[in-house]
């Protein structure tokens, strides 16, 4: 009787490890097969940089991010005077960026590029801070407001939602809040190319 009892519960608790493995084993192939609740997917992207003397250089997203890069708060409205923002955003500065291929000059433009081909142009007064900002209650124009340009890839906290540009996306930052005009806001940024104003035959004067 003894032996009989012995036996029963040797076989029990086989069973009940035999489950406990089943059950890690379960756990173990689904952590590998979806990497885990912290895992981050790589980006596979790139962003050209052109200089006005035509020099290029292509950054690839990590080594985008790895540049130093600051925190503010940025927002716009669309034209239909719906308002986005203000998040809280962490970009690399602009001029850290086009500084890589000579920076900008007065006589210059700056064209920025989207992979889903929208483009838009900056002259230099603009990227210096001559561009009109919103309170975001009324949408009432604020003078002088200070901008700063980022080139951003978290929007609180989080990495840009893919319609929100992801995973580079050109935004117009005030430290207060304030909002820009939403056409200046340029989704999933491929290209940015300097261009000069001055042609040749100015240039030989």
């Amino acid at each position: 009787m003894t032996r009989l009892f012995e036996r029963t519960l040797r076989t029990t608790w086989l069973i009940l490890a035999a489950g406990v493995l089943f059950l890690a084993g379960g756990l173990l192939l689904g952590l590998h097969q979806w990497g885990g609740p912290d895992r981050v997917e790589p980006v596979e992207w790139d962003l050209t940089l052109v200089g006005r003397e035509g020099q290029e250089l292509a950054l690839s997203y990590d080594e985008v991010v790895s540049l130093p890069s600051v925190e503010t708060r940025a927002g716009f409205f669309s034209s239909v005077g719906t308002v986005y923002g203000p998040y809280t955003v962490r970009g690399i500065p602009l001029d850290t960026l086009l500084k890589l291929v000579g920076g900008m000059s007065p006589s210059d433009i700056l064209f920025v590029a989207a992979k889903d081909g929208y483009s838009c142009v900056f002259d230099y007064a603009q990227l210096q801070g001559d561009i009109a900002t919103f309170e975001p209650d009324t949408l009432k124009m604020v003078p002088e407001g200070e901008v700063r340009y980022l080139l951003i890839f978290e929007q609180d906290g989080e990495p840009l939602p893919e319609d929100s540009g992801r995973p580079l996306r050109l935004a117009v930052a005030n430290p207060d809040g304030l909002l820009t005009e939403g056409h200046w806001w340029v989704k999933w940024v491929k290209r940015l190319e300097i261009r000069s104003l001055t042609s040749d035959s100015d240039k030989g004067e």
